[in-house]
């Protein structure tokens, strides 16, 4: 009936006593994994439940769990709520049966809960008057609802999943987001009302307002452009916040940031910013970050597009893919030809950039700028911005990610005339004549600063070694025009997978190009600082 086994595996157990503290710690594991998945319930793990109590005991004092009362009205199996003390302030409901089942079971075993004040309650869809007539009276009475903290961890399915729509996942979420709080917040919400953790903030701030909300979810709420009108509506003062990893939580596999956010909605006011405390997934803080709602900022594709060629003059170089402006698109940000440019599917304008000889310093700043910085799990929504205009006049800025750029595209001659090759024919000996100088007759004339040089000078090493190589063989075919790609893929060759090793066999190659990607991070770290001192990116 339920998954021991599941319990079993999280660690040996000495005792019989271990064992039945692991089912309280651990008893969403009773609750089959592709159930959990269908209805986005990620439960909370017992280090950042008790986290979360830690940062309620800083904000509202030593006796904070007898001076509130405490309803997780998306309670699961009960996990946010082990630990708690005073059960007669504590409400738990769920709109499953069988997890209200759960917590009777468990009540017996340690779970510090009033069988009363567990019960089944679809929040997102019924009437307050089915509520416990206590909870009712406390909801109702202004000054006892000041008291009131909803204390949720919300499941955080969308009305339309992504791994739905593209085939890549069998079970559909079954329209879990579709309900009377989706269809009555619709018009207000917009995008961000197809998540289910937005939709439990929304009727809780406009039923039962002036209460304190403590909530886990993704910082989409405070950060994605499509969450605009939520920001807008939802004004509460945000007391105190962490964040933490999301793949600590089960089920839940991208490394992206979850926060626990303490909200005031008695107090008004529309989110901006705050300063969180960042933990590993071990518990350990690793830095204090500050988070923007960004709503009153201009991205770098705005920027971008000040730079878009009109038809009759373009004559591209290649295209780049420039879909979104935060640190979860960064990967999509690539070099190619048009016809080969990955991730950007069926999209149009701005997401196809054609490059040309017109525009491309500002593409070389721009992809630059996406990629200069290492993306961390705890950065994922932070946005690219549209620069102030101090970088116009930095020439040496403007050339660093010039170079830098080269010798990062995703270019493949087989695909069309290479013309990003940096350096002329006689530069690296090569056997025929390039089809195209465009690059190397562009770069004439630029002052290079020296992490640049040495950039280009380590590049051109290992271009040299490659045309050596091919002069060597006796295979006709091999590509005079190679791009920086063709060249590692000549020497790297690609797996049973056709995917490009990391690594050649010939050693001269492995020196030279580990020399070239050193000195790539030293012109990175260069150029980095002026990301965020021309506003490319917020600290």
């Amino acid at each position: 009936m339920t998954n021991y086994h599941n319990i079993k595996k999280e660690k040996n157990l000495k005792s019989k006593q271990e064992y039945q503290q692991l089912i309280i710690d651990r008893h969403d594991l009773l609750v089959p994994q592709n159930i959990r998945e269908v209805k986005g319930a990620f439960f909370t793990p017992k280090i950042w439940a008790d986290k979360s109590k830690e940062y309620l005991k800083q904000v509202f004092g030593e006796n904070w769990q007898d001076e509130y009362y405490i309803w997780d009205c998306a309670a699961g199996t009960g996990n946010l709520l082990a630990g708690l003390t005073n059960k007669y302030n504590v409400w738990a409901s769920t709109i499953d049966q069988s997890d209200i089942d759960t917590m009777y079971a468990l009540i017996d075993k340690g779970l510090n809960l009033l069988e009363k004040h567990v019960f089944q309650f679809d929040f997102l869809n019924d009437d307050f008057d089915k509520l416990p007539n206590e909870l009712q009276n406390i909801i109702g009475n202004k000054q006892k609802r000041k008291k009131l903290i909803i204390y949720i961890n919300p499941p955080y399915a969308e009305a339309a999943d992504i791994r739905v729509v593209t085939g890549s996942k069998k079970e559909n979420k079954i329209n879990v987001a579709k309900n009377k709080t989706h269809e009555r917040f619709e018009k207000i919400l917009g995008k961000s009302n197809r998540e289910l953790f937005v939709q439990f903030l929304s009727r809780i701030y406009k039923d039962i307002n002036g209460c304190i909300i403590a909530e886990f979810s993704k910082l989409k709420s405070l950060q994605s452009p499509n969450y605009k009108n939520f920001r807008l509506f939802f004004e509460a003062a945000l007391l105190k916040s962490f964040v933490v990893p999301a793949y600590t939580f089960d089920n839940v596999n991208g490394k992206f940031p979850i926060g626990f956010k303490i909200w005031n909605t008695s107090q008004k006011e529309i989110f901006k910013e705050t300063l969180s405390e960042v933990f590993n997934k071990n518990g350990n803080k690793i830095c204090t970050k500050k988070y923007y709602s960004y709503d009153n900022e201009k991205n770098i594709n705005d920027w971008l597009k000040l730079f878009i060629q009109k038809e009759k003059e373009k004559e591209e170089l290649a295209t780049m893919c420039c879909i979104g402006n935060d640190f979860q698109h960064t990967n999509y940000v690539n070099i190619n030809f048009r016809e080969h440019l990955k991730g950007v599917g069926n999209a149009k304008g701005i997401a196809k950039f054609g490059i040309t000889k017109n525009n491309l310093v500002e593409t070389c700043i721009y992809y630059t700028v996406r990629h200069i910085i290492s993306s961390k799990w705890f950065m994922d929504r932070d946005q690219f911005l549209y620069p102030n205009d101090r970088w116009e006049i930095d020439k040496e800025f403007q050339t660093d990610c010039l170079i830098y750029t080269l010798f990062n595209n995703n270019i493949q001659s087989k695909h069309g005339i290479n013309h990003w090759i940096p350096f002329t024919e006689h530069e690296v000996n090569a056997k025929e004549k390039f089809e195209s100088n465009f690059m190397s007759n562009f770069l004439k004339g630029k002052k290079l600063s020296i992490n640049a040089r040495q950039v280009f000078n380590s590049g051109k090493r290992l271009w040299q070694y490659y045309h050596v190589q091919i002069r060597e063989s006796k295979n006709t075919s091999v590509n005079t025009n190679a791009s920086f790609y063709d060249i590692r893929e000549y020497f790297q060759g690609r797996t049973g997978k056709g995917t490009m090793k990391n690594k050649s066999n010939n050693e001269k190659y492995n020196s030279l190009i580990n020399d070239l990607r050193n000195k790539l991070k030293l012109l990175a770290n260069k150029i980095q600082p002026k990301v965020y001192q021309y506003g490319f990116l917020k600290k």
